[in-house]
């Protein structure tokens, strides 16, 4: 993961720009897919629920490159793992969990960005509604949440119990 964090630091610069494209073009797509597609249900579920996701997605990268000299291996390594599997059920992969209350919550917990978080609350709460007023399903989001915030509690105790990755290099 070490190597993985200097080529993410060579290319930072390129990968922030990325992420501005990718925050403004990504849910522009979805917008315009949804468009073409029939019905209001499958509309919204563009417009407001996938759209704005990839905004607060793009986003946390955009803060995460630039905070990225402090970061430890194996919390880029948790990184990894939150954004992987809140892809997985984007995916179509039948998996118990939501994969925006995941991300949202595990986001939330470990990015010190106040206009971050409100961002991502303000989606939490939009998800919240799709999820439990909309969909029924309590149990998906309830479940994103739980493995949200364990992945944060891993990450925080990462950083928090890691020796300093130049004291370890240097012994």
């Amino acid at each position: 993961m070490d190597a993985l964090r200097r080529l993410l630091l060579r290319h930072r610069d390129t990968l922030r720009r990325a992420c501005v494209a990718g925050g403004l073009g990504v849910p522009l797509a979805f917008a315009a897919g949804a468009l073409g597609v029939d019905g209001w249900a499958a509309r919204r579920f563009l417009l407001l629920y996938v759209a704005p996701f990839f905004v607060a997605f793009f986003a946390w990268a955009w803060i995460r490159l630039g905070r990225m000299e402090g970061e430890r291996p194996g919390a880029l390594a948790v990184d990894a793992v939150a954004v992987v599997l809140g892809a997985v059920r984007f995916a179509g992969l039948p998996v118990p969990f939501s994969g925006h209350m995941l991300f949202f919550a595990y986001s939330a917990l470990t990015t010190r960005s106040t206009p971050y978080l409100l961002l991502v609350l303000l989606l939490a709460a939009e998800t919240t509604w799709f999820k439990l007023a909309l969909w029924r399903d309590p149990r998906s989001w309830l479940l994103g949440i739980a493995t949200g915030a364990a992945l944060a509690a891993a990450r925080i105790l990462i950083h928090r119990h890691a020796p300093d990755p130049i004291i370890a290099h240097d012994v």
